[in-house]
């Protein structure tokens, strides 16, 4: 299809605005239409005329032209990132990682923290926000508008953020900011760094990135808004020094959604993928009252007046669920047994959503894994292979410290045994080793 030129009064209009504008138009012009050929008798239903505009409406825009594949001041856009130092793939088949909790972040906020938390990507490392170019995603390198801008950025109400954005309305921002707690005091506080007096924070890019000033939330999300676990974000968008306006050719960056909670739950100590042998109360909720329950879950079941509670343990009646291996156990045998499961929920007094959190998290948890990794290095002789030995802890590798060499046929030499030519040997590889390992 045949574009038409821009007119050059709107080229300084954000990309996505006017689209989301004429969408908007486009819509309303189908609905209208429908409605007056319907009174000339062409019956022809209101969402196949929609449903038709919408799709030329979407191949229209996905054409190229050159307001949206040439780098020009509106196609930047502001991006968070973070480099992840997990080690574990996200690959649920990997050999050398299934065992590993420690997983690379899908990410980069984690979905929950604490009062006062600083932001950090679930990995612990810290978080940093780049000026990208949209059509390629890389960091803008030569931009003179920079020096005029500075970066401002706020908690929003996730719920009421994520209704806008599915009403086309996703650059209104008024309506879903938290600037001050229910103390009257900054929602959002960093290191380092103060608030305007709205309750703002402004941070100054650093050629294309800044690194967020290890910024806390002041308050629970419970505190703040209504309902069970309301989700916040971070925004950050791009304002000018001198008006503190909207910078209209970067888009903004939202976070994804995570909860903050008050820190009494820090004794919970939730982890993401727990091990087989940690405690129970490391699951989802899990707590001391739960806890306490599957201590003797049997004599629980009598308190609550519940006599048909069938759980094969053995000979002994008492039946402690102490660890997260045992409460999956018992879960797996809930699966397949629709009664065991609603006597355990009256139990433990966990709702059906409750009880599928708390089973899930079960079910994702790992064996302990301690075993070497050996990484073989290729000789140009496939019967003289030599390998570089590395220690391993609950499935994360040591991939700093190599501790022996293996030959072909399993002999080892540990690393207080190398000859200085040795160590040079393991000095050399070791680096590729570490690589491959990883990227494996």
């Amino acid at each position: 299809m045949k574009q038409t030129a821009l007119p050059e009064c709107l080229r300084t209009v954000p990309v996505e605005v006017l689209e989301n504008y004429v969408g908007s138009q486009i819509a309303m012009f189908a609905n209208g239409l429908a409605h007056r050929l319907g009174q000339h008798g062409y019956h022809i239903p209101t969402d196949v005329y929609k449903e038709s505009a919408r799709e030329v409406f979407q191949l229209l825009i996905s054409e190229p032209s050159p307001r949206r594949t040439i780098a020009r001041p509106q196609d930047l856009q502001l991006v968070f990132r973070h480099d992840c130092l997990a080690l574990g793939c996200l690959v649920p088949s990997c050999k050398l990682c299934k065992h590993n909790p420690s997983r690379r972040c899908a990410v980069n906020f984690d979905k929950k923290y604490l009062v006062n938390d600083i932001l950090k990507a679930k990995c612990q490392a810290v978080i940093r926000v780049e000026i990208v170019e949209r059509a390629t995603n890389q960091p803008v390198e030569d931009a003179s508008f920079r020096d005029d801008i500075i970066l401002q950025m706020a908690i929003l109400d996730g719920n009421t953020y994520d209704a806008k954005f599915e009403a086309g309305m996703e650059g209104d921002f008024e309506s879903c900011l938290l600037l001050m707690n229910n103390k009257g005091t900054p929602t959002l506080v960093g290191t380092a760094v103060s608030n305007d007096p709205h309750g703002f924070i402004r941070v100054p890019l650093v050629g294309s990135r800044a690194v967020l000033p290890d910024l806390r939330v002041t308050d629970s999300s419970e505190a703040m808004l209504s309902g069970r676990k309301p989700p916040l974000r971070l925004m950050m968008r791009a304002v000018y020094k001198d008006s503190l306006l909207p910078v209209p050719h970067v888009r903004h960056a939202i976070s994804e959604g995570f909860v903050v909670a008050t820190r009494r739950t820090r004794t919970a100590g939730k982890v993401d993928i727990p091990s087989v042998d940690d405690h129970v109360s490391k699951l989802e909720h899990m707590g001391r009252e739960t806890v306490k329950k599957l201590s003797d879950i049997m004599d629980a079941a009598h308190q609550a007046g519940i006599e048909d509670l069938q759980i094969h343990s053995g000979s002994s009646r008492k039946l402690c669920i102490e660890t997260v291996g045992a409460f999956q156990q018992l879960a797996l045998a809930a699966e397949n047994d629709a009664h065991l499961q609603k006597r355990l929920q009256q139990v433990l007094k966990l709702n059906k959503e409750k009880w599928e959190e708390a089973r899930d998290h079960a079910f994702k948890a790992v064996v302990v894994d301690n075993r070497m990794r050996v990484w073989w290095a290729s000789t140009g002789n496939p019967t003289a292979r030599i390998g570089i030995v590395f220690s391993c802890t609950k499935g994360t590798v040591d991939l700093e410290t190599p501790i022996a060499l293996i030959q072909e046929g399993g002999k080892f030499l540990f690393a207080a045994e190398w000859t200085q030519s040795q160590l040079d040997f393991v000095r050399h590889l070791q680096p590729i080793g570490a690589v491959a390992l990883v990227a494996t």
